[in-house]
């Protein structure tokens, strides 16, 4: 850390130091005033506060993040059980270290639209992802623990920064708390919280495959699994078997590659599974694209399927 950032971190310390203090002041002075005592207010979340932590260094100590994911422990202990998340309280620190940590996201957001790369938005959120992993993890933990969650517009946008990023096994399990616990996603999004995950996820594997590059089977399955039950249109789950039925062709090539080295059976498996996917992504969407690719794996299969030819079999018995 620089030194003139060892600087500003030390004012913001102290700043907030002199707030909390201030505060502690004026409810003394109030409770001699009165003598009646009353729970201690909150810091506001005032503008400069805001911009304080918007200019916070991004590298955070031991202790912050240790603090960060208490408090966000707090917010999910404080909520009420309900099927899908209420909104989180707007008192205590745990509110208070919330909207310092939305505003940084707020100027996050401000920076990537200023970046017309989508490689450069990639790489950009890459770096800034690490800043809200205490929180998110703290959350999804707590809520898996307590069985309930608040409303958290961070861990949804951070659930699809991790897909755009291509870390898509911890995209999943924001997900999996996401669509459990019914949480928002930002305004600007008009889908579905299942349809963004589904179809985002197969456009990758899409991607990727068209690429002649493999894409991780398990992604597609656990997506398959997750979004099975949340309504989307059909074009967007055809897109889904589509991958995943792709995929399953390229490891069924693997195997026939492999020859004697292969796995008993892998491929015959591999393709039969490629052809149901497939052709339940052609009866959801006619033109997802798929019939050559059905035309050669029915092919192939009705081949293994066979029975030998009779001058073989005279061979053979001979």
């Amino acid at each position: 850390m620089s030194h003139a950032l060892r600087i500003k971190q030390a004012k913001l310390a102290r700043i907030a130091a002199a707030q909390a203090e201030a505060e502690t002041q004026k409810i003394d002075r109030a409770k001699s005033a009165t003598k009646v005592a009353r729970p201690a207010p909150q810091l506001d979340i005032t503008a400069a506060t805001l911009a304080a932590a918007t200019t916070e260094p991004r590298r955070r100590t031991p202790a912050q993040i240790v603090r960060r994911a208490k408090l966000a422990r707090q917010a999910i202990d404080s909520s009420s059980a309900a099927e899908v998340a209420p909104e989180r309280d707007s008192d205590g620190a745990e509110a208070t270290e919330y909207q310092l940590l939305l505003a940084a996201l707020g100027e996050d957001l401000a920076s990537l639209r200023q970046i017309q790369s989508t490689e450069g938005k990639i790489a950009a959120k890459r770096k800034m992802v690490d800043a809200y992993r205490p929180h998110v993890l703290a959350s999804i933990e707590a809520a898996a623990v307590a069985g309930k969650a608040v409303q958290d517009e961070i861990i949804s946008t951070m659930m699809l920064w991790h897909i755009d990023i291509g870390e898509f096994d911890q995209a999943l399990d924001m997900a999996e708390h996401v669509l459990r616990f019914g949480l928002r996603l930002p305004e600007r999004f008009e889908r579905t919280t299942g349809c963004v995950v589904a179809e985002e996820i197969a456009h990758a594997a899409l991607a990727q495959i068209g690429q002649d590059g493999d894409f991780d089977l398990a992604v597609l399955q656990r997506t398959q699994q997750l979004t099975a039950a949340e309504d989307m249109p059909d074009q967007v789950r055809a897109k889904l078997h589509k991958a995943i039925g792709l995929q399953l062709v390229r490891e069924a090539d693997r195997e026939s590659a492999a020859g004697d080295n292969a796995a008993a059976g892998a491929e015959g498996h591999a393709r039969t599974a490629a052809l149901a996917e497939l052709r339940r992504a052609i009866a959801l969407a006619p033109k997802v694209g798929v019939k050559k690719e059905i035309e050669r794996l029915t092919s192939w299969l009705d081949k293994q399927a066979a029975p030998p030819a009779e001058g073989g079999q005279k061979q053979a018995d001979n």
